[in-house]
């Protein structure tokens, strides 16, 4: 199984995209299946995926141990007390959740990334084909962020299960194998992580270059040289500079002098998928969303005039 991130700003349409393939609503336009299953038939997709929303309130009662939580959903599956109980403490071990006090202790009594722990335990419980999981490091210090995605990623390595995570974090995606961009409610952008980041210029590789100080007009004369592709500014006088290639080093000085920017430091260095999510927002996603949906409003406007057709 895949770990799959679905990411994009705020309202993109991320989330609604998750709660239309776990079946809670249903499409407005067209089919949606999960599993080969039809979302329409939500009984059958809820009993074969599991669910981790983003606040651990949607997913937990508080005033119940772990263990209690885990039977009442566990027995919601079809499944016998002694099979969850096993599968409790399979799962624990995998997610660092301590012994059998601790399954006992109830989730009010427990640390903001014990609940999200307990939270993911309770999705797993029914062995799903595929997990979703709705913002699981929010609201989490970056620490244990890093700790819950090692969880996920020891568990998608242990029982193939397939993962879609929808997410703000971007250090997320350096443990999938598959990355969907939403922007605007429109799909934008998909693919591998690793060959989208070789997709930038010069296969990567930016100028981090820190002026001793810069304006906004010289920012835009920058941007504008024919050299440079993109920019992104980093930090007070920072920016990554993208350019085809590592050869144009002493012609991007000489630009800048022209502009009357004096550099203090200037090396080449690897993007990541923050810069490559940065780039595409600041220059193609705004405008490819759009061109999507007027693409989707002809195609309906042609199939009504096609349907109003009499032979």
């Amino acid at each position: 199984g895949n770990i799959v991130a679905i990411i994009g700003n705020s309202g993109a349409g991320k989330s609604t995209g998750v709660r239309c393939m776990t079946a809670q609503i249903k499409p407005t336009h067209g089919e949606a299946f999960t599993s080969g299953i039809n979302v329409k038939e939500s009984e059958r997709v809820q009993a074969s995926i599991g669910y981790v929303p983003q606040l651990e309130y949607l997913s937990l009662y508080f005033n119940f141990s772990a263990l209690k939580n885990a039977l009442f959903f566990g027995r919601s599956f079809g499944m016998k007390d002694k099979e969850i109980k096993l599968r409790c403490k399979e799962l624990m071990e995998l997610l660092g959740l301590g012994d059998d006090e601790f399954l006992n202790k109830p989730i009010k009594k427990l640390s903001g990334g014990e609940k999200k722990r307990v939270s993911i335990m309770i999705g797993l419980i029914n062995n799903p084909e595929i997990l979703f999981l709705d913002e699981p490091t929010t609201g989490l210090d970056p620490h244990l962020r890093i700790e819950v995605l090692n969880f996920l990623f020891r568990i998608n390595q242990k029982y193939k299960t397939t993962m879609l995570l929808v997410s703000h974090d971007l250090e997320s995606v350096d443990y999938c194998s598959q990355v969907i961009v939403f922007s605007n409610g429109v799909l934008v952008d998909e693919g591998n992580p690793i060959e989208m980041i070789e997709s930038l210029p010069n296969k990567a590789k930016a100028l981090d270059v820190t002026f001793e100080s810069i304006f906004l007009e010289q920012e835009e004369a920058l941007e504008k040289l024919q050299i440079v592709k993109y920019i992104l500014h980093i930090g007070r006088n920072r920016y990554y500079v993208f350019v085809d290639n590592c050869k144009i080093l002493d012609e991007f000085r000489i630009n800048c002098a022209k502009l009357d920017l004096k550099i203090q430091q200037i090396s080449f260095v690897r993007s990541n998928f923050l810069e490559y999510f940065r780039v595409k927002s600041k220059y193609f996603y705004k405008s490819q969303a759009e061109k999507i949906k007027i693409q989707a409003k002809k195609k309906i406007k042609s199939r009504k005039v096609k349907g109003n057709r009499t032979i």
